[in-house]
């Protein structure tokens, strides 16, 4: 007997049970433990299950942080669109950014300090130029560049150096726990100043 079509709303449903056994698991075993038996275990559903709403586990873990990290750099686009000093928008960008790491951590770690198990197949590569974070730190790179505030060089570059910086501050204390970093926020503000008066050197 062939199985039941399911509805759109019912198809919905499913994901979301797989994509909440599987946020429970990395919250719990900080992916560790994740993988595609185990979230098709805890979710009470077959491998198969998973498999026909999620290409592999990459896209059902990137799944869980896409639309927070969306809205995230919607808020940003939106904020610096009001914005016309080029220092002013790299400084709003990196803080908002560093912010949203510290306000919403389960998100930042999961779509930004997830780690790929070994096993998992590799996810496509997003061109940098077309990721919103991205281009909003190199639009205003090459603003300030125009203005002859900023130094010169590929902007490419640049904008990857400063979010690479950034991150690193953020994820160091987090990825490396054995010592005893400072776990506040003055590195990272201390980081993004320093970051900053390097783009402006002469």
């Amino acid at each position: 007997m062939p199985r039941p079509v399911l509805t759109s709303e019912q198809r919905r449903a499913t994901r979301r049970l797989i994509q909440k056994a599987a946020a429970d698991l990395y919250a719990k075993d900080g992916g560790k433990g994740v993988s595609v038996r185990s979230i098709a275990d805890s979710a009470g559903v077959s491998v198969g299950t998973i498999y026909a709403n999620f290409a592999n586990l990459t896209e059902l873990m990137q799944s869980l942080w896409k639309q927070p990290a969306q809205r995230l750099f919607t808020e940003l686009a939106q904020a610096v669109d009001k914005i016309d000093d080029p220092l002013e928008k790299l400084k709003v960008l990196l803080q908002t950014y560093a912010n949203f790491a510290t306000e919403q951590r389960a998100v930042y770690r999961g779509a930004f300090l997830y780690v790929r198990p070994e096993s998992g197949e590799q996810p496509k590569a997003v061109a940098l130029k077309d990721d919103r974070f991205f281009s909003l730190l190199r639009q205003a790179i090459i603003e300030g560049q125009a203005d002859k505030i900023f130094i010169t060089g590929d902007p490419d570059q640049l904008a990857q150096t400063l979010w690479s910086a950034v991150h690193g501050a953020i994820a160091l204390p987090i990825n490396i726990d054995r010592l005893a970093f400072d776990t506040s926020e003055k590195p990272v503000h201390f980081m993004i100043e320093a970051m900053l008066s390097w783009l402006q050197q002469k």
